[in-house]
Order: C-alpha cells, then structure tokens, then sequence
C-alpha cells in the first residue's frame, strides 16, 4: 500500500489535489493512504518521527517552511521518496529540476497535468518495489524491499537485517521495529541478493550503497548516522564502487 503526503497551505487547494491524487489512484486500483497537510513543518516532524512516504506533493510558497527547504530535508530522510511540486510561479522550475523533484505542475494546468504526474510516479514505485529479497522462515514469510535495507550483518550463526524506519511496525520484525534475523550466512545471503547496490565492506558487513553518505577514516557513514567498520583490505574496492555508485545514480 503506498503512502501519500500532499502539504498546502491552501485549504481549498489542498483539496483539490487530494480529489485529484485519489480519483486518479481509484481509477488503476492502486491502494493507498492519503494524508494531508497546512502545515510544511509538521509534515517534517512526522518524517523525522518516522513517518514514511512514498510520494509527496508539495507547494512551493508556504509560510512556516519553503517547499524548496522542505524538499531538502525530505530528499534526506526519505531519500527514495517521490515528490511532485505543485506550484503558481515558473521561476521555481530550474530549482526543482535541480533538486531532482520527480515532476513540476504549475496550478493553472492541475487538473489536466497532475492525474499525469501521479500515474507515472505510481509505475516507477511499482517498479522498484518488486526488487525485493523474500525472508521465508520457519515462523514467517516476508518481502523485504531492497531499497529499505540499510546493512546487513554476521550474528553468530544468523544474519540480521537493519533496514529503515516503518510508517507502521510489521507482526513480523520481531529481532526489534527495525531488524529481522534469519539463519543464514552472509555470503548467502549475497548472493541471493542479486543486486550490485550491495558492497562487502567487512567480513561482518554489508552495506546498501544507497544508504551510504560516506567514508570517514575506515568507517563507513550512513544516512542515519550509523558506523561501520572497513576492512583495510576491502577499503580500496569499496571507495572505487561508492565513486561509480554515485557517478551513475545520484
């Protein structure tokens, strides 16, 4: 089920694109939860609460908080999340655009741009979210996006995944609200994997490249802040795969 945020400071505004968003999604039989806001601060506050997102539509002028400003701390806490701007003045499309915002609606063509915008954003969710690694353990069956795993790591004769925040805690996360634990190796696991945005850093570790924002001393830094350990002898191939990851993605 996606998770929708429209933020506008304009009531009536605010309605229209919440009509438009679920007749749209209505029409394909695309289900999802829709949730509005007035207010750009408080939609930032339940990110940073934990609150997920796969699409946001936001405007641009706002009061309390700039949809550009806002936009920047969304890209960072969500950095897989989707976001359209819907806004009166053309002047904002070069930022946009520069910010990496999914798509750009000026308000006088909402009606006939925004059903548009949504669909598309909805294809290239689907899209993403079939690459996934499937948990089939004794107790449960669980498919686990790639793309919200942050690392993976050796526990003895198991392997814990740490992946990012839930907007709603799973029956099944059981190891805690983040973490899922299988009986496994991780050079199984791996290769199961079948993905080149996952690097070994250590014997112990491995990391989505997606997540991570960089490399300090021989540590591996990730977008939550979290620290692992790099192998000196794997240290040299991580930073080369990190470069070109980056090169090619971001």
């Amino acid at each position: 089920m996606l998770q929708i945020g429209i933020c506008d400071d304009e009531t009536l505004l605010l309605e229209e694109i919440k009509k438009l968003t679920d007749d749209c999604l209505q029409d394909q039989q695309t289900f999802c939860v829709t949730t509005t806001y007035t207010d750009g601060t408080a939609l930032l506050y339940d990110i940073q609460d934990g609150r997920r997102f796969d699409l946001l539509l936001l405007d641009i002028e706002m009061p309390d908080i700039s949809g550009m400003e806002l936009a920047a701390h969304i890209h960072e806490l969500l950095p897989d999340a989707l976001m359209i701007f819907v806004t009166a003045h053309y002047k904002y499309a070069v930022d946009a655009y520069e910010l990496h915002i999914f798509r750009y609606i000026p308000k006088n063509q909402l009606s006939g741009r925004l059903p548009h915008a949504v669909r598309d954003a909805v294809a290239l969710l689907e899209i993403q979210n079939t690459d996934s690694y499937i948990i089939n353990a004794a107790s449960h069956l669980e498919r686990l996006p790639l793309r919200n795993i942050l690392f993976i790591e050796k526990d003895g004769k198991n392997v814990l995944f740490h992946t990012l925040p839930s907007a709603k805690t799973s029956a099944l996360e059981t190891e805690g609200k983040n973490t899922r634990r299988i009986r496994k190796t991780l050079s199984e696991v791996y290769e199961e994997l079948h993905s080149e945005e996952f690097c070994f850093i250590e014997r112990g570790y491995i990391v989505n490249l997606r997540h991570v924002s960089g490399i300090a001393h021989s540590d591996c830094i990730l977008t939550d802040q979290t620290r692992l350990p790099i192998s000196q002898s794997r240290l040299a191939e991580f930073k080369k795969r990190l470069n070109e990851y980056w090169k090619n993605k971001i």
